[in-house]
């Protein structure tokens, strides 16, 4: 089926399209990891039809294959995505329906909306990440959309020069008013808050812990959390930021059977709500940090805090294991308010339920038979919890080694490490550790998370990364409640008051491609490049309704309709005044074509040299008359004259060159002296 002729008349030019496919790689490029790669090849085949089409070797598709290209892009999106309310399946959406648009790009009606569509992708961009490097992708995206469509408005517009000039105008005129509506709109729940595909790539801790899990992750270097104190410090050897509790164990991997884990403890994230009944409130005032996480993402949603910890933050609710959880995963870096109280300064209960006991009690039937003996023959021995944990840790300091590369283990994992390797990371420690306290009897559990930080002093925060990331114990004892207990510091105290760079100087980052950590100066850079990006977000990002209401108050001290009226009418008419003036004094009739100024120019060269053309006179009687006064003058007066007949009246781009090239030349003043 063919094109109808008044169809192929408005078929859009050459120029055109390759603007809004430019526009449609642009936006479409960093969306690749996000969208499947059928979707891509599809976006390739529509452009490629198209263009087929542009040249005349294909007709413009019919309703059947427009049909057909729908069906099979909706059942391809049915196949891809398990859930259609998350945000790559709407991403994906969006891009089909801008991908299926080029097989109908017929007119510059579909040519416009086209270029929304991309305008609408492009905004997407910062549903996954709202870095500093997406955010100047955006809008150099936006730039290139709005010189497409700057270069849909007629002849010589889809010049890229012009195009691009037209664009970077509109976008500096449009600045001023965008951050004004920065700070004045109200603030609206991001589009980021729609949760993600659940099978999205998950980094850092995850919900279970086997031996070689931490040390995997001491190969990364990836920022996890940045943390600003309002007020005291803790010391390095308090810096634990608890995520996780692990209590089931099945004689190789610690977990959390279901979702206890973040199962809704005291409830305490309204903070204004009274305390539930048998939940002891946390004291208003004595020793407690105040701080604020910037938490990246996770995919997981589980946050990470000091113990005790308690916040207002919306959707941030405390679990019974003592940790903090969000409402949803953590799918773009979260910021959020903790408070938290030193486990000393705090009363706990003294008395463990039967039920809690006996989960914390859980082992295996059967497997490690000398850990098990070894933890029942100090029991016969008569020894208490806090001295069965301190001759477990006498044995970890006397024979074991600290260490990013430990052997295998066999089945019996517990008893191969405290009998025979006896090296290790932070997981075979805190393992081992609880397994053998609860043969002993006493309830124990692993936590894992993070410990320790790079204090960046230029920006006053703690970085953690995720190196950073640490497994620990703790034992219940009746008088004390849950008592922390980190076998690690027994081996390499190094590794809680330095870091891991100190206690594994030789191991640590050793598969790294390059050893840039070694660098003083990169590593200066990166803290820099760290501390802008920590500034990005605080300022930028995270720029909230309460934020948003401080600044307001500062500028206009009440908060009032009126006055937000006078402050957003008062500038508006006043750069709108200031426009009319400069229109006024600055307007001098239509603007001259490219070459009319520059004849223009050499005419006033002309002039200045003594041969003014006269009124009326047209170019060609100009260069006849000069050829006959100034006949020195007379070539090359004649070679401008007709490449500017060429360039004006032929439309013609290298005559247009041309002249250029011969007025910035030619100046007869000095010919005629």
């Amino acid at each position: 089926m063919s094109a109808a002729p008044s169809q192929l008349q408005s078929l859009l030019p050459r120029e055109s399209l390759l603007w809004i496919f430019a526009a449609q790689c642009a936006v479409l490029l960093p969306h690749m990891m996000h969208l499947p790669l059928w979707l891509v090849a599809a976006w390739c085949v529509a452009v490629y039809w198209r263009l087929e089409v542009y040249r005349g070797r294909r007709e413009i598709p019919g309703k059947l294959v427009k049909l057909l290209a729908v069906s099979l892009a909706v059942a391809g999106l049915a196949l891809t995505y398990r859930r259609w309310f998350a945000l790559e399946p709407m991403v994906a959406l969006l891009a089909v329906s801008f991908t299926l648009k080029n097989i109908e790009l017929v007119s510059r009606r579909d040519a416009l909306l086209s270029l929304m569509l991309a305008y609408f992708l492009a905004a997407t961009l910062f549903v996954f990440e709202q870095t500093i490097p997406y955010a100047l992708y955006g809008i150099l995206c936006v730039l290139v959309i709005t010189a497409a469509l700057a270069a849909q408005q007629g002849r010589g517009s889809a010049r890229p020069k012009r195009a691009l000039g037209l664009s970077a105008k509109l976008l500096a005129q449009a600045t001023p008013i965008m951050l004004l509506l920065f700070v004045v709109i109200p603030r609206l729940g991001p589009l980021w808050a729609v949760p993600q595909n659940a099978q999205s790539a998950s980094t850092g801790i995850s919900d279970s812990m086997s031996p070689g899990d931490f040390s995997e992750l001491s190969k990364s270097d990836k920022p996890a959390l940045r943390i600003a104190f309002d007020g005291p410090v803790p010391p390095p050897e308090q810096r634990y930021w608890r995520g996780l509790v692990y209590t089931h164990f099945d004689g190789r991997r610690w977990s959390e059977p279901g979702d206890a884990t973040l199962s809704w403890g005291r409830g305490r994230s309204q903070g204004h709500q009274p305390p539930e009944e048998g939940e002891r409130p946390l004291p208003a005032v004595g020793p407690r940090y105040r701080y604020q996480v910037i938490q990246e993402a996770s995919h997981n949603p589980w946050l990470f805090a000091l113990a005790r910890p308690h916040s207002e933050t919306p959707g941030v609710r405390e679990t019974g294991d003592d940790t903090l959880a969000y409402k949803m995963p953590v799918a773009s870096r979260l910021a959020y308010q903790v408070r938290s109280w030193p486990r000393d300064s705090v009363a706990q209960d003294t008395v463990l339920a039967a039920d809690e006991r006996l989960r914390h009690l859980q082992l295996p039937v059967a497997g490690n038979p000398r850990a098990r003996s070894w933890a029942r023959q100090r029991v016969r021995e008569g020894l208490g919890a806090e001295e069965i944990s301190a001759a477990l840790l006498q044995h970890y300091h006397q024979s074991f080694s600290y260490t990013l590369r430990p052997p295998p283990l066999g089945q019996n994992t517990v008893d191969e490490f405290l009998f025979s390797s006896q090296q290790g990371f932070c997981e075979h420690f805190a393992s081992s550790y609880v397994f053998t306290m609860r043969a002993a009897g006493v309830p124990a559990r692993v936590v894992a998370g993070y410990q320790g930080g790079e204090w960046v002093e230029q920006r006053e925060y703690l970085l953690v990364r995720q190196y950073d990331a640490h497994a620990w114990a703790e034992i219940w004892l009746p008088e004390r409640g849950w008592v922390r207990v980190d076998p690690t510091a027994a081996v390499a105290p190094e590794r809680i008051r330095d870091g891991l760079q100190s206690a594994a100087a030789d191991e640590f980052m050793q598969d790294a491609l390059l050893p840039l950590h070694r660098i003083a100066f990169v590593t200066k850079l990166r803290l820099q490049w760290d501390m802008i990006n920590y500034r990005w977000y605080r300022t930028v990002v995270s720029f909230d309704r309460e934020r948003q209401q401080g600044i307001l108050q500062r500028l206009l001290g009440e908060v009032s309709p009126l006055r937000m009226a006078l402050f957003l009418g008062v500038p508006a008419v006043a750069a709108l005044m200031i426009l009319l003036l400069w229109l006024k004094f600055t307007s001098r009739g239509p603007r001259l074509p490219p070459a009319g100024r520059l004849y223009l120019r050499f005419c006033r060269r002309m002039a200045r040299a003594g041969l003014a053309r006269n009124p009326g006179e047209t170019p060609g009687d100009y260069a006849r008359r000069v050829e006959r006064e100034l006949p020195k003058l007379g070539p090359m007066v004649g070679k401008i004259t007709t490449a500017y007949e060429k360039a004006a009246y032929g439309d013609s781009a290298e005559a247009e060159k041309q002249l250029r090239r011969l007025v910035r030349t030619f100046w007869p003043i000095r010919l005629v002296r």
